[in-house]
């Protein structure tokens, strides 16, 4: 990574150094395989069972409740949807499978391939907060209704929704609710346990574990076939050679987030309001979304108007402050916050910077000078090509 002012943390965070040096031993002296019958095995267990403590403090999750330990919280999210078809439609005919215009890829997209199996999607769109409500959603409910699967929070715009509202709604109508928890892990309660979600998901390398680790977490009681066939690991829940070193890392990561929750809803939301305040200061056209709600402490979108957020984040980029506008597995900003009834003039012109425990008050000063210094400098050019 160049150096620089890194604010993109809700598309990956650096892996610690502590989960790093943690899942090296595993490479070189424990390289074998938890499922032999010999000391090569054998010797992985109390490693293996300590990254699962972690873990599921970390989600808050109880002993009773199964963990998958995926690649991803790509694969976890379609282990999900693709479970509820075989365990849920096959069996009883429920083949409405629900998500929001405000999602990632992964269940949009997996949804979508169940159309193809006779089954029917359904999007729906935010309120003017940004949020997806129990009330939104139970308009879009049927009695053919099999899953909702939706994010706690948005990693674009910070703007969390109110889970237990939607799982109570949920239980009501005995609808099964899956709930990617990715960019909350570490910033926000999530207790999975207390709740009455079936499904938990999420990405490992946002908690500051390495990427090619996430998880699946699923209530007792419920069923869930695996996605990856062909083995007894993890309980048949998922097939293939156990990746030690990604899980121990993980399991790190997971102790650290723990650690440091109190930090990042503190010092980082902290920070975060100090980059918003002196945009604003220095560039007072811009425009800050949702500041007067609960959001992700870690989270700013902002819109700089008259300035396309392509050619924000490419000077941004030029400068050393590394932000986003959505892509890869986001959708870009600006669709997001159109479905959230933002005018298409200002979505188009929004950047999201997203902090993590790692950021410094030194970044975010330096930050502010340049991503103001930035947008006057854009803004005058515009202005001048407007003009001829």
């Amino acid at each position: 990574m160049p150096r620089g002012i890194y604010l993109d943390n809700s598309m990956t965070t650096r892996p610690s150094l502590e989960a790093v040096s943690t899942m090296m031993p595993f490479f070189s002296d424990k390289w074998g395989t938890p499922s032999a019958p010999h000391r090569g095995g054998e010797e992985l267990s109390s490693s293996i069972i300590e990254a699962y403590d972690f873990v599921y403090s970390l989600v808050g999750a109880r002993d009773i409740d199964d963990f998958v330990f995926t690649s991803s919280g790509a694969e976890a999210i379609n282990q999900v949807i693709l479970s509820s078809y075989f365990d849920v439609t096959q069996n009883t005919g429920k083949n409405q499978f629900i998500t929001t215009h405000i999602e990632e890829a992964p269940p949009i997209m997996a949804i979508g391939r169940l159309e193809k199996l006779d089954c029917v999607g359904k999007m729906v769109y935010p309120d003017k907060k940004g949020q997806i409500t129990a009330e939104i959603l139970s308009e879009a409910i049927t009695p053919r209704t099999a899953l909702i699967s939706m994010s706690f929070a948005n990693g674009l715009t910070g703007v969390i929704n109110p889970i237990s509202e939607i799982a109570a709604l949920c239980k009501d109508r005995g609808i099964l609710l899956h709930v990617d928890i990715t960019h909350a892990l570490g910033k926000l309660e999530c207790d999975f346990g207390d709740s009455d979600i079936a499904f938990v998901t999420f990405n490992g390398d946002h908690i500051h574990a390495p990427k090619g680790t996430g998880g699946l977490f699923i209530r007792a009681g419920i069923k869930c076939s695996p996605l990856i066939l062909g083995g007894i690991e993890q309980g048949s829940m998922r097939a293939g050679s156990y990746n030690v070193a990604g899980f121990v890392a993980l399991g790190a990561a997971a102790k650290e987030a723990v650690d440091a929750k109190d930090l990042l809803c503190t010092e980082t939301a902290r920070l975060r309001d100090k980059l918003e305040r002196g945009i604003v200061a220095n560039f007072p056209t811009a425009v800050p979304f949702y500041s007067d709600q609960e959001r992700l402490p870690h989270v700013l979108a902002v819109s700089f108007p008259g300035i396309a957020n392509e050619a924000m984040l490419y000077a941004l980029n030029r400068k050393g402050v590394f932000a986003s506008i959505g892509g890869g597995n986001f959708q870009k900003i600006d669709i997001i916050l159109a479905a959230c009834q933002v005018p298409q003039k200002i979505a188009e012109c929004a950047i999201n910077f997203s902090l993590s425990r790692e950021t410094t008050e030194d970044d975010i000063e330096r930050a502010i000078d340049i991503v103001s210094t930035t947008a006057k400098q854009l803004r005058k050019l515009s202005q001048h090509i407007e003009g001829t």
